[in-house]
């Protein structure tokens, strides 16, 4: 890698952690006015309100801020965010496989929590994991869970930030508000789906020329 490539990596990585920071504080901002009807909200994500997804977020902050200590191969192959979201995504895959999993485990969590932890986990835990990655090289290696390979930090942060900014929007909507989400963290998620579709189908729908859409790219 050239002294230019490591300087455009450490920028976006740094860009991206900025955008996590400033999603997580919108989630903080938001669940800090919810009253108890509004935390019981129901989403567009069928059979999770507000508060499952507030716990099904929160679970990345913690582990970001203290992953799970596990060997790293560095002799492993390295996938990147686009190869972990396409490979969920197969038929048969991840997401479709463990979505019942994933749905219980948030609404479990979220009847065990109390609404301000569900706050206190972006409000708190939130800057303490954003420390964290700040002071990670964008390019040292961790296993990405369900993949049995190895990303990098850079991309694993992309998913992270993708997870955080679809489900605020589920949030909004759910809770019947306006969007609001920081331009980076929308930016950075738009580009991260473009790339997990079909990019010449992509591109033809996109134009006009082609009604044969490649989406949704994700469950």
């Amino acid at each position: 890698m050239t002294g230019h490539d490591q300087h455009a990596t450490d920028s976006c990585y740094r860009n991206r952690v900025d955008a996590l920071d400033a999603v997580w504080c919108r989630w903080s901002e938001i669940g800090a006015g919810l009253c108890e009807q509004q935390w019981s909200s129901a989403t567009r994500c069928p059979g999770w309100d507000v508060a499952a997804l507030y716990a099904h977020v929160g679970m990345f902050p913690s582990v970001l801020a203290d992953p799970p200590r596990a060997e790293v191969d560095a002799s492993a192959t390295v996938v990147t965010a686009v190869d972990i979201l396409r490979g969920f995504n197969a038929p048969g895959g991840v997401a479709i496989t463990m979505a019942e999993q994933v749905a219980t485990a948030a609404v479990s969590s979220a009847d065990r929590c109390e609404r301000s932890a569900l706050v206190a986990i972006f409000a708190e835990d939130g800057p303490r994991a954003i420390a964290a990655l700040r002071n990670r090289g964008p390019r040292s290696l961790v296993p990405w869970p369900g993949a049995d390979a190895l990303t990098t930090w850079a991309e694993a942060l992309r998913i992270v930030l993708m997870e955080s900014v679809v489900h605020v929007l589920d949030v909004f909507d759910g809770l019947g508000l306006e969007p609001n989400v920081p331009e980076a963290a929308l930016r950075e998620t738009t580009h991260l789906l473009a790339e997990v579709a079909e990019p010449v189908r992509l591109i033809e729908a996109a134009t006009g020329r082609s009604s044969d859409a490649p989406l949704p790219v994700l469950r």
